[in-house]
């Protein structure tokens, strides 16, 4: 656009008025020469507009040196932004006489500042949105396991008592519906925790031929019981090592063999390994197939969205949230690869997970699951043979003798259940209600361990673990082995509980044998 170009004449009282606007200036703001000549800006233009223009034009005078300024000019239809240069002019007696104005329009660049300051608030809106999100389903988390821990945890206690038949159904019964609702609040954490994106790949060389028998191994039990054969198809001509993230993998693989067990009623599962090096994009391709119910071709499109069920009908007599293959789908995707369904209703159905790893040389074993939510958390107990009470005893007995433990913990249930658990180690269990009890305890005595809680009043986990860890190297203490007990289930819960000193961590609800094994380690 051509420069719009003011001239004013400086009179003797100081004011500058209009003796000159050219055709552009004229035209934006829409004068005529009689509209200007001789006037001030506030007497032309009056409002905020004027005063602002009067005064700067005055500071032009008042400093005799060029200033440069924007103007903003409310029009019917749209608003000008006008940055305008204003040099003063002297006659030879060194007197100012006039003021030259050219003004350049602006408006489209403060309309993309505009734009680009509305696009970074609702950006920051939604940000904080995610993290109001993410905040309010950590705390839900908490606030259900914290209870569901002393549910899971009494129950088992309660099946290692002495009871009739009728008890042990009632406890039984109890302890898997506790277990089912654990697995509800897994799936929409897990579910929750991709929506976020806060999930991060962990690539490294794993043996799949080793993680895919693991989980037949997890599962065997789990598929006989209703009666169906559970195989494993992974030819020893078969690459057997890869680089990837093997405890995403193995969850995208529990998922969907847990899957293919609930819509089974007879027949046979196989968990089966291909790779194609002539497949350029994917290679690698595992496969779940069942001869389970199978699906309808209408159902197909929509069994990965998210709370959707295979059998969706007012019958179904399979339960679920509706989230298992919605996250199935997520995780491969996030490891680059796809997911692909081959099913016909009453035929069975044919999950293939597509995938382009890394061929590892190394011959590694596949570690054990990282301590976080998976897709079941059920399946241990099944593939153990039950023992009788007196032997459960008798294992844990003694095992202990003499350790001294410091339970940081404010829900009295809970101490109860970690109390009830070791009662016949011969550990020397001692309970504090909170971080700053545990951080004076710590102090005042002489600890093997110290089971730390994390949400508690007055002094939170991490900030104790933290005051602890500073005391032993002031005064050079050897560090206290510090375990995390906690509801709080996120994967960047482990992740600020190791940042903050302790050495494992352990997600509540808990079973007596996993808490065996953490004291134990």
């Amino acid at each position: 656009m051509n420069l719009a170009v003011i001239v004013l004449e400086v009179g003797m009282d100081g004011l500058p008025r209009y003796v000159m606007m050219n055709a552009v200036s004229r035209s934006i703001a829409d004068l005529t020469r009689d509209d200007y000549l001789g006037k001030t800006a506030l007497e032309i233009y009056g409002g905020a507009m004027g005063e602002r223009a009067l005064a700067k034009q005055l500071e032009v005078v008042h400093a005799r040196k060029e200033i440069t300024y924007e103007i903003t000019m409310p029009k019917v239809q749209r608003t000008f932004h006008l940055r305008t240069t204003m040099k003063p002019i002297f006659g030879a007696d060194g007197r100012l006489t006039h003021l030259i104005g050219s003004s350049m329009d602006v408006t489209s660049e403060r309309e993309l500042d505009t734009a680009l300051e509305l696009a970074k608030i609702a950006k920051e809106k939604a940000e904080e949105a995610g993290r109001i999100k993410e905040r309010f389903l950590a705390n839900m988390s908490h606030e259900i396991r914290t209870p569901m821990n002393g549910i899971l945890g009494m129950s088992e206690l309660l099946l290692e008592s002495e009871l009739d038949e009728q008890q042990v159904v009632f406890a039984n019964t109890i302890h898997n519906s506790a277990d089912s609702l654990l697995e509800i609040i897994n799936d929409i954490l897990d579910f929750s925790t991709i929506q976020a994106q806060r999930v991060s790949l962990r690539d490294e060389p794993f043996s799949l031929n080793g993680m895919v028998r693991e989980i037949g191994d997890l599962l065997w039990a789990r598929a006989a019981y209703k009666g169906i054969d559970l195989r494993i198809d992974y030819p020893e001509t078969e690459p057997q090592n890869f680089v990837g993230d093997v405890n995403k993998l193995r969850q995208v693989l529990l998922n969907l063999i847990g899957n293919a067990i609930k819509f089974t009623e007879e027949g046979h599962i196989t968990l089966g390994v291909l790779f194609d090096p002539s497949n350029q994009n994917y290679p690698l391709c595992i496969t779940v197939s069942d001869t389970g119910i199978g699906i309808d071709d209408s159902r197909k499109d929509t069994i990965f969205s998210a709370f959707e069920q295979v059998d969706s009908t007012a019958t179904r007599e399979v339960e679920g949230t509706g989230l298992g293959l919605a996250i199935t789908q997520a995780l491969v995707e996030l490891m680059g690869g796809a997911v692909r369904v081959d099913s016909a209703l009453g035929d069975g159905t044919t999950f293939s997970v597509l995938l382009d790893l890394p061929i590892s040389e190394q011959a590694i074993g596949s570690p054990a699951p990282e301590n976080a939510i998976t897709s079941d958390n059920s399946l241990g107990s099944l593939a153990e043979p039950q023992q009788s009470v007196d032997a459960e005893f008798g294992e844990a007995f003694g095992i202990l003798d003499g350790l001294k433990i410091l339970v940081a913990e404010d829900n009295k249930t809970n101490q109860l259940v970690v109390k009830k658990m070791l009662k016949l180690t011969g550990a020397n269990l001692h309970f504090v209600s909170n971080g700053l009890q545990a951080f004076e305890a710590y102090k005042s005595g002489e600890w093997d361990l110290i089971l730390m809680d994390l949400s508690m009043p007055v002094l939170g986990g991490l900030e104790a673990t933290r005051l602890i860890r500073n005391y032993e190297k002031e005064t050079q203490y050897p560090e206290c082995r510090i375990i995390a007990l906690t509801a709080n289930a996120q994967p960047s819960d482990a992740e600020a509980c190791l940042s903050a000193g302790m050495n494992s961590f352990m997600t509540k609800p808990f079973r007596k044998a996993e808490l065996l094994a953490q004291v134990q380690a």
